[in-house]
C-alpha cells in the first residue's frame, strides 16, 4: 500500500500521523517455521544488501506473520538519510535501523481488512524494539506539529494515515498521504551528458517522471556524485545506451546526451519545479533499485 501527496500539514481527530522515513520500504515475511525473508515493495530479496537488519528480524520468534516497515540509515542525531543508506552499500560507516509500522498477517490470519489502528494494537502486542528494530510511531490528531518537528530536523515530512484505513497491498490510495518537508522524489534516468573540464565520466544525468503514462523530461541532476558515483552511474548507464530520445518532450540542450533505456530510477532533492516544469537546484542523491520505473509519477 502506498501514500498520494499532500500539499499541506493538517490535524484531523480521524487521522494517525507518523514520520516519513527516508529508507527503503520492505516487508518482512515470516513462514509457518518462523523463518523469515526480507522483501523490497517490487519483490527484491533485501538480506544481501542489508544483512544486520536480517540477522536481527531473524531473532524475532514470529511465525506466518507479515510485517511492513522501512530500512533506513541514520546520522549521529539519529535521523535517517537517504544518501547514508547508499553509501552503507558500498562501505557501512552508519548504522541501519528496520523501522515496522504495519502487520498484515500474524499467525496466519489476515489482518489488511482491520482499521491500522487494530493492527497496530496487534503490532506493539507482538513486537518490542530490539537491537537493529524498532516500532515505528505515530501520533493522534496532530498533524500539523509533527510536519513542523520534522522541518526543524531536517527530515522528509509526515505521513498521514486515516484511522479507518484498510491495508490494500500494491494499491496507491488517499487513506495514505505524503506530506514533504523537503523537495525530494524519485526520478526515472532516461540519459546522461558528456563530462566537461577536469569532471570524468558524465556531466548531468537526464531525469524524467510519467504522466498520463508518458515519460516527460524534467531536468538534470550533476551535483551529489562522488568520481566513484560517477564512474558507478555510467557502468549503470551504458549497457542501456539507445539512440531515440526516451522523452515526448526532447529536452533543448547544445550540450550531447547519451540516450538509454528509462529502466533506473534514482532519487533526488530539488529547490523547485518551475513555471515551464524544470527542476531547479538539484542534487543526486542515490539510485532506487527497489523502485520500478514505471510506477515514477512527478508528486
Amino acid at each position: 500500500m502506498m501514500a498520494e501527496s499532500a500539499k499541506a500539514p493538517f490535524d484531523s481527530e480521524d487521522w494517525i500521523f507518523e514520520i516519513k522515513l527516508d529508507g527503503y520500504r520492505a516487508i518482512t515475511v515470516f513462514d509457518s517455521a518462523g523463518k523469515p525473508h526480507l522483501w523490497s515493495r517490487n519483490g527484491l530479496p533485501l538480506e544481501a544488501k542489508f544483512p544486520a537488519i536480517a540477522n536481527a528480524v531473524s531473532k524475532l520468534k514470529l511465525r506466518s506473520t507479515v510485517l511492513d516497515g522501512e530500512v533506513v540509515a541514520v546520522d549521529e542525531n539519529g535521523i535517517p538519510r537517504f544518501q547514508l543508506l547508499q553509501r552503507f552499500q558500498k562501505q557501512p560507516t552508519a548504522p541501519t535501523l528496520y523501522y515496522v509500522f504495519d502487520v498484515l498477517w500474524h499467525q496466519g490470519e489476515d489482518l489488511t481488512q482491520k482499521p491500522i489502528l487494530e493492527r497496530r494494537k496487534v503490532l506493539e502486542r507482538i513486537l518490542k524494539p530490539a537491537a537493529g528494530i524498532q516500532l515505528g510511531s505515530y501520533v493522534e490528531a496532530e498533524g500539523k506539529a509533527l510536519f513542523e518537528l520534522t522541518k526543524e530536523k531536517g527530515m522528509e515530512g509526515i505521513i498521514a494515515k486515516r484511522k479507518d484505513s484498510v491495508y490494500r497491498p500494491g494499491k496507491r490510495t488517499s487513506d495514505w498521504l505524503k506530506i514533504k518537508a523537503r523537495l525530494q522524489q524519485e526520478f526515472v534516468v532516461g540519459g546522461f551528458t558528456a563530462p566537461k573540464g577536469s569532471r570524468k565520466h558524465l556531466g548531468a544525468v537526464v531525469l524524467g517522471a510519467y504522466t498520463n503514462g508518458k515519460l516527460r523530461h524534467y531536468g538534470y541532476a550533476g551535483s551529489g556524485f562522488s568520481e566513484k558515483d560517477l564512474k558507478d552511474a555510467v557502468d549503470r548507464m551504458k549497457p542501456l545506451s539507445i539512440d531515440k530520445c526516451p522523452f515526448v518532450n526532447p529536452p533543448n540542450i547544445k550540450e550531447k546526451i547519451q540516450w538509454v533505456r528509462p529502466k533506473l530510477v534514482c532519487e533526488v532533492e530539488y529547490a523547485e519545479l518551475t513555471a515551464d516544469d524544470q527542476l531547479r537546484q538539484t542534487t543526486f542523491l542515490g539510485w532506487r533499485d527497489d523502485k520500478k520505473a514505471q510506477e515514477v509519477v512527478l508528486e
